[in-house]
């Protein structure tokens, strides 16, 4: 079998993105460009959207950030509400129809801003983005293949490993029958998404506790079915208790989610979320200061000779006030820049443990949510069923009645108890480092010598042209942590930076 020019392991936003930005180069035109054939391999039943944007995720999810602020790029935010505007009583119409009561109350709150126009306090329920970027690659698609410019495949399996060749690679595929098959690609792209999530919690269920370790795995909506036959099961009322690990993104669109579903928050008793913070997300506040004051950093610059290590400290100073009342977005970004601006003369390992290090640790300072998340939380909190635990997981074990949590106090070490059981107990802990990692093609890249773990411990080291290893290309979350000419982020975890990044690596892998 003739190997394909293009295999693309995963085929969510990262993928699409990239897909697009290849096509339209494609269109426009590369001279002595010849027909080219690309691979689209994808575990799951649903192409193009990924978690996020997919069935896996609700209907009711929103972006994390306004709609105004998701596009860097002022073209793409354009085209995006030309769409939108055209669209809009189709998608609103079937967000009513399939969103229950979370849809009603949502449309409620933003329908005035929608018809002023007024974004910048809209959170779009995040199918509608996948939808939109569907439309796109979909046109695109049908002109390639009426101009005989590309001809694309789609094979749904699960890619388990990857070796270099000569030239190329031969890709191992695992299909959901357990058979094997292989492929050979002269490129190879993994845009996989974020490494699968912390394992750590049981994967059976016992009798006792019900464990759902990834959310959104099979579906969002099945893993609340579950949790709800879950607390159906116990005895007493008072046993029906939830337990959240981890404070992260997931955790908030959970509660946001469970908040439009009164008949399961009514079968609750309690819902406890343990986290190192024991905090949720800052409420994104429309705040302006006439100075954003940044009195460490400032005294910092005066003094001079400082380290990495020092001026993360006085960066971390000066971003308390900058969330004090909820997270103020143009104070935080002065304080990062600010910080970057101090950087420049430590030289090229101070800045690649920024990006690969300490980048993520200001971040998880400043984790910010909208009105409408927020809003799901303080519901839960009114009606007293939410409490927030500031400890590290260490085990949950099961007794008689449900599953009682062994956590650590951050603050002083001490080992302790929870003094309630759980009956159902749900992972939102994050993506594990990528050398720990459950996935098997991401475990043999690294385990194999193929690729390289960079220092935030969740990505590949790539050179400017994406490449972890010659003609091994890397899209999506996996980049985060690099910093070269091209790729300088310690995330990559949203639509925009893919679609600013997606012109470029199109271009790698477009040349010969």
């Amino acid at each position: 079998m003739e190997p394909v020019d293009i295999a693309i392991a995963g085929s969510g936003i990262a993928c699409t993105t990239t897909i697009i930005e290849v096509f339209r180069k494609l269109i426009v035109g590369i001279p002595g460009q010849r027909k080219i054939s690309i691979a689209v391999i994808e575990k799951h039943h649903e192409f193009w959207l990924g978690i996020p944007y997919g069935s896996r995720s609700s209907v009711n999810a929103l972006t994390i950030t306004s709609i105004a602020d998701f596009f860097t790029a002022e073209k793409e935010r354009i085209t995006f509400f030309e769409w939108f505007k055209l669209n809009k009583s189709e998608l609103l119409s079937r967000y009513i129809a399939s969103g229950g009561l979370s849809a009603k109350q949502w449309l409620q709150r933003n329908s005035a801003a929608m018809e002023k126009e007024d974004w910048k306090n809209v959170y779009l329920p995040r199918f509608m983005f996948g939808k939109y970027l569907q439309g796109i690659l979909n046109d695109l698609l049908k002109t390639v293949q009426d101009k005989q410019l590309a001809e694309i495949s789609l094979i749904t399996a699960e890619v388990t490993d990857a070796q270099p060749l000569a030239a190329g690679y031969e890709i191992t595929l695992e299909k959901a029958d357990r058979s094997v098959d292989k492929l050979r690609a002269n490129k190879l792209v993994i845009a996989t998404g974020s490494a699968p999530v912390r394992d750590i919690v049981p994967v059976i269920n016992t009798d006792a506790v019900t464990f759902i370790n990834n959310l959104y795995e099979p579906r969002v909506d099945e893993n609340i079915k579950k949790l709800t036959d879950a607390l159906a099961t116990a005895k007493n009322t008072d046993e029906r208790n939830v337990l959240i690990l981890g404070s992260n993104a997931s955790s908030i669109e959970f509660l946001y989610l469970l908040a439009g579903l009164p008949a399961v928050t009514d079968m609750i008793n309690k819902l406890v979320i343990v986290s190192r913070s024991g905090m949720m997300p800052y409420h994104i506040i429309d705040k302006k200061l006439d100075d954003y004051t940044c009195e460490n950093l400032d005294k910092l610059k005066a003094a001079g000779n400082y380290t990495i290590e020092t001026l993360i400290a006085a960066a971390k100073q000066d971003l308390k006030p900058a969330v004090r009342d909820g997270a103020i977005i143009p104070y935080i970004d002065r304080v990062i820049s600010y910080t970057i601006e101090l950087l420049q003369p430590l030289g090229e390992q101070a800045k690649k443990e920024f990006l690969g290090i300490y980048g993520m640790q200001l971040s998880n300072l400043f984790r910010r949510s909208g009105t409408d998340y927020k809003g799901g939380e303080a519901v839960l909190h009114e009606i007293e069923k939410l409490t927030l635990l500031k400890g590290g997981f260490i085990s949950v074990d099961a007794v008689e009645n449900g599953g009682m949590l062994n956590y650590t106090d951050p603050d002083t070490g001490v080992q302790k108890k929870y003094a309630i059981p759980f009956k159902v107990v749900i992972n939102c802990t994050g993506a594990d480092d990528l050398d720990k990692s459950t996935s098997r093609l991401i475990y043999n890249l690294v385990h194999n010598g193929i690729a390289k773990v960079n220092l935030s411990g969740k990505g590949f080291y790539v050179n400017e042209k994406f490449e972890a290893a010659p003609n091994l290309y890397i899209m999506g979350p996996l980049l985060g942590g690099n910093m070269n000419e091209r790729i300088h982020f310690w995330h990559l975890e949203n639509a925009s930076r893919l679609m600013y990044l997606a012109p470029f690596l199109a271009e790698c892998l477009l040349q010969a």
